[in-house]
């Protein structure tokens, strides 16, 4: 898992740095805190009765994320930690690469692609034990940037991940599926020396 995900952030800082190259003399770094509610379809599959059912969680969650961007570019690596009563614990470390489109000097609009690793630990209702997985994921982004001023910009974006995650005890399977999330972010924009 960790294999994958090194190369996810490799072949995105080598993507990056060869997009920025032409943009080196304007390259802002980033901070920011996001916050948003997500939803995450978790499917229950029983080989002895055979049965399957849904189950769609809404999670809400919080995260950090640092990053770098040009006038038309810009990379995220970010952490979120996702919080439900069923689940002990339920992270992402992923990275995401995005192209801005600059709709004015007041706004502009981002689409992108995402990748990482989900960490978390599963107490499914009705039954005594946990379930564990760390598995990677990748998907997209989509939002708008709204410049707050010289230094800030408040984000509203979607993110969505394909996970496809199972974990299997006692002939009861169940696999971790599709997460969609809407958040919004506050970015601190500023330039290092």
């Amino acid at each position: 898992m960790k294999n994958k995900f090194n190369k996810v952030v490799l072949s995105t800082l080598l993507i990056t740095s060869s997009a920025m190259a032409d943009y080196s003399f304007n390259v802002e770094s980033l901070i920011g805190v996001e916050g948003g509610y997500s939803s995450l379809d978790v499917e229950r599959s029983d080989d002895v009765e055979n049965t399957n059912s849904l189950t769609k969680y809404k999670l809400p969650h919080a995260g950090l994320k640092i990053g770098a961007q040009t006038e038309n570019y810009r990379v995220f690596l970010h952490v979120n930690y996702y919080s439900d009563d069923d689940f002990d614990y339920a992270t992402t470390y992923g990275v995401s690469l995005q192209y801005l489109v600059n709709v004015s000097k007041y706004w502009n609009v981002f689409l992108g692609v995402n990748g990482g690793i989900m960490n978390l630990r599963y107490s499914a209702p009705h039954e005594n034990k946990s379930r564990t997985l760390s598995d990677s994921y990748y998907g997209g982004d989509l939002g708008v940037n709204i410049h707050l001023g010289d230094s800030f910009d408040l984000e509203l974006g979607g993110r969505y991940m394909a996970i496809d995650a199972s974990n299997t005890i006692d002939d009861v399977t169940y696999t971790f599926d599709n997460m969609i999330s809407g958040y919004g972010s506050i970015i601190y924009r500023f330039k290092m020396d």
